[in-house]
């Protein structure tokens, strides 16, 4: 596939309405694509406004990175590389749960998901359950 089409990406932000509901949670959900473009963008009616930056924020993290933004806040481990990070963007990254890349079929980057609404956790949960 290699290209993330609308339809794929309306498919996710559904799934994840669909989790945040049972979770009895209000989110925010951005998908970009490997460029870092926004393709989608939906915010439940409950959101908290701020949350709108921090999805887009966590989304562009993963895109970047290729990894779920929380796993690149993880604490470095005796006698392992220090990460190398090639790019800083002005817009910031945000090492919270919530980002997550997507990958077709083959295992090639195609965009990322940012949710931010509740917790990092469950934030991370919501793009997990979205994504599946």
């Amino acid at each position: 596939m290699h290209d993330l089409t609308l339809n794929y990406a309306q498919r996710i932000v559904s799934q994840g309405r669909a989790a945040a509901q049972a979770a009895g949670l209000n989110a925010v959900f951005a998908i970009l694509d490997r460029g870092a473009h926004l393709v989608t963008f939906a915010r439940m009616d409950g959101a908290w406004l701020a949350s709108n930056e921090l999805a887009i924020a966590k989304a562009r993290t993963s895109v970047m990175f290729q990894a779920p933004s929380e796993a690149l806040n993880a604490p470095l481990q005796m006698g392992q590389p220090v990460p190398h990070f090639d790019h800083i963007h002005a817009g910031g990254l945000l090492l919270m749960g919530g980002g997550l890349p997507l990958f077709d079929g083959e295992g090639v980057l195609i965009g990322a998901l940012g949710v931010s609404g509740g917790t990092p956790e469950q934030d991370a949960a919501l793009a997990r359950a979205a994504a599946a």
